[in-house]
């Protein structure tokens, strides 16, 4: 006995859905440089039947569909960041050993040095010269030329909640999004 035989049809269903889902997937995917196409296509997807509840079925599946997607970008984020943070130790080293290296040129007086497979030179970076500037210096003795003035946006945000009225800035509206729980 398959359980095809036990009397319900939900195994076939829950292919059927399957891949129903997949091939949304497959068509937006697609689709995915044309937001007009992606849009007919959803529409298409919810209204070819118009029953409630084959609607709300498909509703159904789509919010699965965008809980699997959710669940790999989140893993695949999370791998994602594993890696950098592998890289992130490999070219801690990399720093590490070329600051060995130019120690050593440096304190042997070394330029460069040809070995079987390397070339190994101790060169002035390119580029503009780094600026210091003295942090103890007071800023108010700077010309004005060489500074610059930003707008304070969280002063300016809570004096619109406050109610102020600012010629220059107002509170725009929430955007909405989905929330699937």
């Amino acid at each position: 006995m398959t359980i095809y035989d036990m009397g319900t049809n939900k195994m076939t269903t829950l292919i059927q859905i399957s891949r129903d889902l997949i091939e949304l997937e497959e068509q937006l995917e697609e689709l995915f440089d044309n937001p007009e196409a992606q849009d007919r296509l959803i529409d298409r997807w919810f209204w070819l039947e118009n029953i409630e509840a084959q609607r709300d079925q498909k509703l159904d599946n789509y919010a699965a569909l965008i809980q699997e997607l959710q669940a790999r970008a989140d893993a695949r984020k999370a791998e994602a960041n594993r890696l950098s943070k592998r890289s992130q130790i490999d070219e801690n080293k990399i720093k590490a050993l070329k600051a060995n290296l130019q120690r050593f040129f440096q304190a042997h007086e070394l330029k460069t040095i040809e070995t079987d497979r390397y070339r190994l030179t101790l060169a002035k970076n390119g580029g503009k010269a780094p600026m210091i500037l003295d942090e103890n210096y007071p800023t108010t003795n700077i010309p004005d030329r060489l500074t610059s003035r930003e707008p304070d946006r969280e002063a300016i945000r809570k004096a619109l909640e406050k109610g102020e009225v600012l010629e220059f800035a107002r509170l725009g509206d929430r955007s909405y999004s989905m929330r699937i729980k």
